[in-house]
């Protein structure tokens, strides 16, 4: 598994894998060439991104990092390539290209090439899955993940993980009193105005306890989705397409129940072990695994994060992460014209109460019998599903919602 610093990134939305993966890849593409000589830079766009890059804004980001250079862009559904979301750039002086490099996005802004190892990373965890996790904590007599984490990160994971709170925070603050419409095409379906002041104007004011709970939660989690689709900087928690339920959890224990920057930063450990887990087993793409693989992840970190920050046990928190999990398998990842709106952004309400449901039921439950399903099984079944999805759903716009609510040629 990777350093938690390589789970939580901190970039512009809609989309991790078509915004900070793709500007980070152009970023270290131009490292490579002689940036003087260059007068244009041809980008290719593969499989899944080639169908949903301009929705998510792909071109934006690379032209953004490739500026000023000349950047044109082509979309190639055929050619069959290792990886759904992979771009290819192509550097020219004049007609002749001196330098060319294929970078392929994997999810939550993670980076594999094999022409730029640069931007490879690499492991420090040597566990293969929770399993192997628990097993040397029980061994080393390791009480918290926080304590996990340490004996393997850099020591700066600490500061780092208290500045993503901090950015998680004031995403979901600048969305709260943010108005207007969000940007998309012309779809009569897309046409969609900012909803989480709203919402949560209208949760304060509410007098059922259950409802405002709920309602605020929400809000949170359409602030941050709303933040993410209009391009605002966001947290990869573990992506930007899900990254409305976790900041959502964790900014409604900060504020509607009082806990400390402090105390939400170490939930971070916890959360993040789930997070890695899936994503070195499974996968946190939508390209790959369907939307399961994003706000079912997104759902799992935030289960685990609230049972520590009620002081729930090891296994009572493995629980709720499987819970929040399982019941999101076979999730399709579908958004209409490309676009990360709908269903995405109500999906991250939608994931903020199931996790906190999930961590009920750890609470109340756990106690009672014991799960038959571990996380590591369901993390296997997750793999399983999003194998046998079509491609249809696994963020092409080509399947589910997207096909019945796409634009009308």
């Amino acid at each position: 598994m990777k350093s938690l610093s390589k789970l939580f990134r901190v970039g512009p939305g809609p989309s991790s894998s078509h915004t900070i993966a793709p500007f980070n890849a152009a970023k270290s593409f131009l490292k490579l060439i002689p940036a003087k000589k260059v007068t244009k830079i041809k980008v290719t766009f593969y499989a899944s991104l080639a169908c949903t890059a301009k929705g998510h804004h792909s071109d934006v980001a690379i032209a953004k990092a490739f500026a000023p250079i000349p950047t044109a862009f082509s979309y190639d559904i055929d050619t069959e390539v290792e990886h759904p979301l992979t771009m290819k750039f192509s550097a020219y002086c004049g007609e002749k290209m001196v330098k060319e490099a294929t970078y392929m996005s994997l999810g939550g802004g993670e980076l594999l090439s094999h022409d730029d190892p640069s931007v490879n990373d690499h492991d420090i965890y040597p566990f293969r899955d929770l399993g192997e996790v628990l097993s040397y904590m029980k061994k080393e007599n390791i009480k918290t993940f926080k304590e996990f984490c340490l004996r393997f990160e850099d020591p700066s994971i600490d500061d780092y993980l208290m500045e993503i709170t901090k950015a998680m925070f004031e995403t979901v603050k600048k969305g709260l009193r943010s108005e207007g419409k969000i940007p998309a095409n012309d779809n009569p379906r897309l046409q969609i105005m900012r909803t989480a002041k709203s919402m949560h104007d209208r949760a304060i004011s509410s007098q059922a306890k259950g409802d405002k709970r709920t309602i605020l939660m929400s809000s949170y989690a359409y602030a941050a989705a709303e933040c993410s689709a209009c391009g605002d900087v966001v947290v990869t928690s573990p992506t930007c397409g899900s990254s409305g339920v976790l900041p959502a959890v964790l900014y409604y224990q900060y504020v509607n129940k009082k806990r400390t920057l402090a105390e939400i930063r170490d939930s971070l450990y916890s959360a993040g072990i789930f997070g890695n887990i899936v994503k070195q087993n499974a996968s946190i793409a939508g390209s790959i695994g369907g939307c399961q693989a994003e706000i079912g992840t997104a759902t799992s970190m935030a289960a685990a994060a609230l049972c520590y920050l009620n002081g729930l046990s090891l296994y009572q928190m493995e629980y709720a992460a499987e819970c929040a999990m399982e019941h999101f398998l076979g999730l399709s990842c579908d958004p209409v014209d490309g676009y990360v709106i709908i269903p995405c952004i109500e999906r991250n309400g939608v994931g903020a109460t199931r996790a906190y449901d999930s961590y009920l039921y750890a609470k109340v439950i756990a106690p009672i019998r014991h799960n038959q399903v571990s996380f590591d099984d369901v993390t296997n079944a997750m793999k399983m599903t999003g194998d046998s999805l079509s491609s249809a759903y696994k963020e092409t716009a080509q399947g589910g919602l997207a096909k019945i609510l796409q634009k009308k040629m």
